[in-house]
């Protein structure tokens, strides 16, 4: 009896230093069978719809373009995420072009004796040295509305465009966004100005009236009675046009008077943006807040030219983050994404998790230099 007792000594007293390692090991497959069923055929109907959330699905990977070697290289980072290596119930597709790569989880459902993925589910855009992704549509040529923060991502800012949320990812010490002046603001909005008038484009009675005077100046070269009838036709116009009392507006002599109405220290200031409820209230044709009523506008920005710099195929210095699930209310925030895991909403709470996984976004921001 004494013997066994020492042998059983010996055996603890051996297995005492790797007990931990051992109860960890448990553990951590005690977690992985809880979040991760065996995979299998196995159907389960919602909404009558059949959805097969235990099958082994695939990762299909659609890349091409001058980025392809970095959308490549952040795809294999995305993907070796444990809880989509292999993918269960889903399809992942990555989808890279250019400068841009979409990633999606398509929920796999079975009709007719056939599984398919479904045609569309949530998704994260990441977009490679593309400055203009951190905005949304742009108020005149390469002018926007200055994004507003509002919150944070591993480490990094996310904005508020007038899109979306979007998170910014860059190194280099220097401002995303470079103010735009009030001069600079007003010079562009006139060249769009003047350009529409080149192209028939301006106001609806100015191109009338312009469209009329060339069919005018074609008529006298072909038939001048016909010239003279237009012609008269021309003038009732414009006299019914004047009885009704709409003013003949040319923008563009609208902005050029409201450029030299400015001060020298004006012209230099940041243009503040308040669109078509400043053109009513201060009776301007470019939409521009005065100073002194800045808290009712919006300041205008363009991005920081410094952001990247020298050739931009190959090097990482931009990454500009983007998401899409399911719910209208957080569509672009899966950090509030709040629902069940049936359905349509397995592959939403996966993106939730993945929005989450710190280590993985870790990788990723990595490759950006």
């Amino acid at each position: 009896m004494k013997a066994c007792s020492c042998y059983k000594t010996a055996i603890l007293t051996r297995l005492k230093p790797i007990a931990p390692i051992l109860f960890l090991l448990f553990m951590a497959d005690a977690v992985f069978a809880q979040q991760r069923q065996c995979f299998s055929e196995k159907k389960v109907v919602v909404d009558d719809r059949t959805f097969l959330p235990f099958t082994k699905g695939e990762v299909v990977r659609k890349i091409s373009g001058p980025q392809k070697n970095i959308l490549d290289q952040i795809c294999s980072v995305i993907t070796a995420w444990d809880s989509i290596a292999p993918p269960q119930g889903m399809k992942v597709l990555c989808s890279g072009l250019d400068r841009s790569l979409d990633i999606y989880f398509l929920p796999y459902l079975f009709e007719d004796g056939i599984r398919y993925a479904s045609e569309g589910g949530p998704m994260v855009s990441i977009y490679v040295n593309d400055p203009l992704c951190m905005f949304g549509l742009p108020v005149v040529s390469d002018i926007f509305l200055c994004p507003q923060q509002t919150a944070g991502f591993h480490g990094f800012p996310i904005y508020r465009n007038d899109r979306h949320e979007i998170t910014v990812v860059s190194k280099k010490q220097v401002p995303l966004f470079v103010p735009v002046s009030q001069e600079e603001y007003l010079k562009a909005l006139i060249a769009k100005e003047e350009k529409n008038q080149d192209t028939n484009t301006g106001s609806d009675y100015q191109s009338a009236f312009r469209e009329m005077e060339q069919a005018y100046q074609q008529l006298l070269k072909t038939d001048q009675v016909a010239a003279r009838e237009f012609k008269q036709q021309m003038v009732a116009f414009k006299a019914e046009v004047g009885k009704s009392g709409t003013e003949m507006i040319d923008p563009v002599a609208l902005l050029k008077k409201e450029l030299s109405g400015l001060t020298a220290q004006e012209r230099t200031r940041q243009a503040l943006y308040g669109g078509a409820s400043a053109i009513e209230a201060y009776r301007n044709a470019s939409g521009l807040v005065p100073y002194e009523d800045r808290r009712n506008a919006e300041a205008l920005v363009r991005p920081n030219p410094a952001l990247i710099t020298g050739s931009a195929t190959g090097q990482v210095q931009l990454l500009v983050v983007s998401w899409t699930v399911g719910s209208p209310d957080v569509y672009d925030k899966p950090r509030m994404y709040a629902e069940d895991r049936a359905g349509f909403h397995l592959a939403e709470n996966l993106m939730r998790q993945l929005y989450l996984d710190q280590k993985i976004w870790s990788e990723v921001f990595r490759i950006c230099r």
